[in-house]
């Protein structure tokens, strides 16, 4: 894959005794993952980004000698597709697992153990959720009622809060699901969608009545995340460099998509129009629905309903001898309830969690912030948030030394809000789109979710359904 910038621009006209020509709009992880299968069935395709690089959220910063991830930090495990396209890209060598640690959840008595077994899912036994702390003894008596509760409501999409709250009661929500899956969507469990935002989850509570008493498969010795030690960023130059039958054209802004005498045509900042047989939009809902105003006013409506959140990460460097407190010493990281005053969404303790970044004579701490209807951390200037962050981890660690080095990375608007509901809205956008503008697809985090499995199986999917349309309009 050739990658040039200020490309001078090229009519994609159609020619019959070729491959279709496809564009897509976004270069990040989905748009390439994307361009790639195309690619590999003989469409002839271009990407263009309006940034000067490719990844989108897989970013990387230099920080004390060390290079830190300030987007998406590592990969699931349990999801076989990343682990798979990291193999195919040669970099399977570069893969660590994370140290087993205690992770902290913030209460107002301060730092407690996450139970172990806990997940998104809920509590798996009760033992761990007793031992930890976290809940009241009134709390703790109401999820031990979880398996003499009714079977849930089949067939209904509610939020994921609201499901687990109804078998464990709203402690267990607020004190745990909410620190946990709420930092990882950056959002409000109690409007995420059970069906979309927890697929896994929903199917659970779809086929056991009580989760507590399922069978559970025996825990894996493997780490159940990995990461690469150069940096996540690396699987999207991987990706950018090694496929073929791709053209990318970085600083590039297309600013709409139409249809024109039966083909689709992408305006093009500073360029003349071209014309193509099928598009992918990779990009962020808010982008893609000026980008289909025109062409398909009602996708564009939809579009507009999606919620994201901004984000702040900010990665600090302190002295060595911070890794002598407890909390550092014995724990991955640090999560907190939205009902906390705290603006600290999560920590992670670098230094602790990965191994290539241990040992060192600086100690790495990412702290992010910001949630879906919280914008406190983007509207701060990087001094007042830095010293903001510090301020509030010095609180929950015990440190008391200032970091000597520090970077910030802002996402305004890039963490999708997969709200009750989302599965119905992404059908109507998909409906519209079909109607208006046949051969336009869309893929990425705001349709599927923000995970890096969830964006491969976007995409993925998304490229197969471009790949039938196409021969169906093609024959």
């Amino acid at each position: 894959m050739t990658t040039t910038h200020h490309t001078a621009p090229v009519h994609l006209g159609s020619d019959p005794g070729e491959g279709a020509k496809v564009a897509v709009i976004g270069a990040g992880v989905s748009g390439l993952v994307a361009a790639r299968q195309l690619a590999a069935t003989g469409s002839r395709v271009t990407v263009f980004e309006a940034a000067d690089h490719v990844g989108g959220q897989l970013r990387g910063a230099t920080l004390a000698g060390h290079q830190v991830d300030v987007g998406a930090e590592s990969v699931f495990t349990a999801a076989p597709g990343p682990l798979q396209l990291l193999e195919e890209l040669g970099l399977s060598e570069e893969l660590v697992g994370a140290n087993r640690a205690t992770t902290w959840i913030w209460t107002e008595r301060g730092l407690r153990p996450l139970p172990d077994g806990f997940t998104p899912a809920g509590p798996s036994r009760l033992g761990p959720v007793l031992r930890s702390r976290v809940l009241s003894p009134l709390g703790m008596l109401r999820a031990g009622l979880e398996p003499l509760l009714p079977a849930a409501r089949s067939g209904q999409d509610v939020a994921v809060g609201e499901e687990l709250a109804r078998r464990f009661g709203s402690e267990v929500v607020d004190r745990l699901v909410d620190p946990l899956l709420g930092g990882l969507h950056a959002g409000d469990v109690r409007t995420l969608s059970l069906q979309a935002a927890t697929p896994q989850l929903a199917a659970l509570t779809a086929k056991h009545r009580s989760l507590l008493l399922r069978r559970r498969p025996t825990p894996s010795a493997s780490p159940a995340f990995v990461t690469l030690t150069s940096g996540m960023g690396t699987m999207t130059e991987r990706l950018a460099a090694s496929t073929t039958g791709v053209e990318i054209r970085l600083e590039t802004r297309v600013s709409a998509v139409t249809r024109e005498g039966g083909r689709l045509r992408l305006s093009v900042d500073g360029q003349r129009p071209v014309d193509v047989d099928g598009v992918v939009v990779a990009t962020s809902a808010a982008v893609a629905r000026e980008l289909l105003s025109e062409g398909s006013p009602a996708a564009a409506a939809t579009l507009g309903q999606l919620r994201a959140a901004s984000v702040v990460v900010a990665a600090l460097a302190y002295p060595a001898r911070a890794a002598a407190l407890p909390t550092i010493a014995s724990g991955t990281g640090i999560l907190v309830p939205s009902t906390s005053p705290q603006l600290l969404k999560a920590a992670t303790f670098l230094s602790t969690k990965w191994p290539h970044h241990a040992h060192g004579d600086r100690v790495l701490i990412r702290a992010s912030a910001g949630r879906a209807g919280d914008d406190r951390a983007i509207e701060l200037d990087d001094g007042p948030l830095v010293e903001r962050l510090h301020r509030e981890l010095a609180e929950a660690t015990g440190l008391d030394v200032d970091p000597l080095e520090v970077t910030v990375q802002r996402w305004p608007r890039t963490m999708p809000q997969l709200e009750v509901g989302h599965h119905q809205r992404l059908a109507t956008i998909r409906s519209a789109l079909a109607r208006d503008l046949p051969g336009v697809v869309v893929a990425g985090a705001p349709y599927h979710g923000p995970g890096l499995s969830s964006c491969l199986r976007s995409a993925t999917g998304a490229a197969t359904t471009l790949t039938t349309a196409l021969q169906e309009i093609r024959t």
